[in-house]
């Protein structure tokens, strides 16, 4: 169980404007060494999204080489291992972009993720972020840091091959059907999951369906899975989306004047991150319902809900009955708030909400 995790923190939405690389070393299944470089990003330029998520100013790495000048170090250090990184899409891409802007000579890299790894070891759990999936497994750590995040993929992938009894990367990559990415001077190809399982039969049937084949207490059995939900594995992550949605919120304003309140469960962010987005896209975030606010946000029906035997939230409840006494507010599914959010468009996505809600 060899490879290196690695974890990027950038300064803007450019992929080469990385301010923060870690990479942490494991051999045996156990961490034996970690580094951490401080990265002056060029052009030197933050944008206040990105310090809001990870909390690294441009006064923290003026003085710091840029990528260029440490690149020496950080290949001498990753060598010829695998690398892996959660959501590896977005840190080799980094990685590649730094090359290409310090004109670097781009080494031939073979690639993994910590989050596919987890989908596919653990496809029962409700979400594969770093911090979701950290905190089920009991991994502490902070996050946002590059190293803090480094150690805690690389516990992920060692827990997955723990569970796999797999005893080395390629025997956990052969459990779960899924073949390295590469990158090279050439470009870059991701990772590859097997389209028929170990017996070889197809995971995909005739109805569009995926059939994931796995293993629960020694049973093998067939989990079915649509081709949407599988592509999950290969979308930005949790902070990947957060960090995206931030920046571009900070421009379009969406939600400049109006009160929006949470209820339910959200399934894309947790709640603390969505109550962050809200206020930089230039709204207020409320804890109760009121004839002040202005939108409520649906996310999925919590249990203390169904154990009240309830289809809607007290929330909602109450925010149906101020509509219907004339109080301005809008009723927002969790999707609907984040095509808001994308769009900034505010109009254009509450008058199709309410359209559906009429209907």
């Amino acid at each position: 169980m060899d490879f290196t995790a690695i974890d990027f923190e950038t300064a803007t939405r450019r992929s080469d404007s990385a301010c923060q690389l870690a990479a942490v070393r494991v051999r045996n299944g156990q961490i034996v060494a970690s580094h951490c470089w401080w990265i002056r990003p060029r052009p030197f330029v933050f944008s206040p999204a990105n310090i809001r998520i990870h909390g690294i100013t441009p006064d923290r790495v003026r003085d710091e080489p840029e990528f260029g000048e440490q690149w020496p170090e950080i290949q001498k250090a990753i060598g010829q291992d695998c690398i892996i990184a959660h959501h590896a899409h977005f840190d080799i891409g980094v990685l590649l972009a730094c090359l290409q802007t310090h004109r670097q000579p781009v080494p031939e890299l073979s690639f993994s993720c910590s989050c596919t790894m987890a989908r596919r070891t653990w496809p029962h759990r409700p979400r594969f972020g770093l911090k979701p999936l950290s905190d089920w497994l009991g991994i502490r750590f902070r996050h946002h840091d590059a190293l803090e995040d480094s150690i805690a993929c690389a516990k992920i992938v060692i827990a997955a091959a723990e569970d796999r009894g797999a005893e080395s990367l390629s025997a956990l990559e052969a459990s779960l059907e899924l073949s390295r990415g590469r990158a090279g001077k050439w470009g870059k190809r991701g990772l590859v999951g097997k389209t028929k399982a170990s017996d070889g039969r197809n995971l995909f049937g005739r109805d569009g369906k995926r059939r994931d084949l796995i293993k629960r207490t020694g049973v093998r059995q067939w989990q079915v899975k649509t081709k949407r939900e599988e592509s999950v594995a290969f979308t930005p992550s949790d902070d990947d989306l957060l960090q995206r949605l931030l920046i571009r919120g900070e421009f379009t304003q969406p939600l400049a004047g109006n009160a929006v309140v949470f209820t339910g469960q959200l399934l894309r962010l947790s709640r603390e991150d969505a109550e962050v987005l809200t206020q930089s896209c230039g709204g207020r975030v409320q804890s109760s319902v009121t004839r002040r606010t202005s939108l409520v946000v649906v996310g999925e029906t919590d249990h203390r809900t169904r154990a009240a035997g309830r289809s809607e939230s007290v929330k909602e409840m109450k925010a149906r009955e101020l509509r219907e006494a004339g109080a301005p507010i809008r009723i927002l599914s969790e999707n609907d708030f984040w095509a808001l959010i994308e769009s900034g468009a505010l109009g254009t996505v509450i008058e199709s909400s309410s359209n559906r809600s009429a209907q």
